[in-house]
């Protein structure tokens, strides 16, 4: 029998088949052509774009069909309310990268000793970078300083060079010397510390001064800018959506797949959320300490949430330093091995057949 196809321009036809494009592959094998055909059918004459009120309608159904979960399949949608969760935070992982772009950059070597003239030095610093778990990079460099050394003074200089700068805190310790003869000296240091702001960048000024002279450390850190939150937000939503709308068509998929592929896939599907369990709260961990500290810094820095997978201990007190990463790039691995598993054969085409 020939199939009879409405007489109407091809780009309303291409307008209706991009908005198709809404529904999961499996709607549109099934039903693709013969929705098209009806929508054709029901186009005014001369008509050549789908209609607002139709292309609103299509959109929503399709999105409510990539969001629908097969019926009476309790597991499936535990698994997917987990997949989400996981998608989220690495959503917010992503979100925290992205704004860490916009950070102000760290005190290269001429900046770091332009700061340490500021706060006194002799002239002996050495300097360093540090990532940890939770932080961005932050550099700090050492000098030593004269038993003259005055807090007060320093903290004038930097403000006198444009630096925002808090109140002294006064500091106090104490410096333990081995003698020769093995016997110890206890000598008692006298100190002050300040913070210090400008152009995005963070500072930490620390002194411990003896009798006989001390040292000086400056702590540099970049500051949190105004598009970081909205991007560790943006992408715990994104996250969360994408990892639903994954888990919804692979949930169809293994729903028609053979007993063994199903099988498989499903065993699958629970080795990579269990890989990826540890990784995920480690990212939700530090998503919540992002909010929960004021301007997100602490005495260790700026506070992110990808800083997770930087190789180090984390809250937890066994396995190794590469344990969030490891877990991450196993979890993630096994996830692709699901969906390939889940992928259903090739199928031929659905022939529709409409009468003259």
């Amino acid at each position: 029998m020939t199939a009879a196809w409405p007489n109407a321009d091809d780009r309303l036809e291409r307008g209706y088949r991009r908005l198709l494009l809404s529904y999961p592959r499996r709607h549109r094998r099934r039903h693709g052509t013969e929705v098209v055909t009806t929508l054709l059918e029901m186009a005014e004459p001369g008509q050549r774009r789908p209609r607002a009120g139709e292309a609103l309608h299509l959109i929503v159904s399709g999105l409510r069909l990539r969001f629908r979960l097969p019926a009476g399949r309790p597991f499936m949608a535990i698994a997917a309310l987990l997949a989400a969760l996981v998608m989220g935070g690495f959503g917010a992982a992503a979100g925290s990268w992205l704004g860490a772009q916009t950070f102000a950059d760290l005190p290269d070597a001429d900046s770091s000793t332009r700061l340490m003239q500021l706060a006194g030095g002799l002239g002996e610093s050495s300097q360093y970078r540090v990532k940890t778990n939770w932080h961005a990079h932050r550099s700090n460099v050492t000098d030593a300083v004269a038993a003259s050394w005055n807090g007060e003074q320093v903290r004038q200089r930097f403000a006198d060079a444009g630096w925002s700068v808090s109140e002294s805190t006064p500091l106090s310790g104490r410096r333990v010397t081995v003698n020769p003869d093995g016997t110890t000296t206890e000598t008692t240091l006298r100190g002050t510390r300040f913070d210090a702001e400008s152009g995005g960048l963070l500072i930490q000024v620390r002194a411990y001064i003896a009798d006989d002279g001390g040292s000086v450390s400056i702590d540099a850190t970049p500051t949190r800018t105004t598009a970081f939150l909205p991007l560790v937000a943006i992408g715990v939503a994104v996250g969360l959506v994408v990892g639903w709308l994954v888990a919804a068509a692979v949930a169809y998929q293994m729903a028609t797949a053979p007993l063994g592929r199903r099988m498989t896939a499903g065993g699958l599907w629970r080795t990579s959320l269990l890989a990826l369990a540890l990784p995920t709260l480690a990212l939700y961990g530090n998503a919540v300490r992002i909010v929960r500290t004021d301007g997100g810094v602490d005495d260790g820095g700026l506070l992110t949430v990808h800083s997770a997978f930087t190789p180090g201990e984390y809250y937890y007190p066994f396995g190794p330093s590469w344990l969030i990463l490891g877990l991450t790039i196993a979890g993630l691995a096994v996830a692709v091995a699901t969906l390939l598993v889940a992928r259903p054969g090739k199928q031929p085409p659905q022939q529709v057949a409409v009468a003259n």
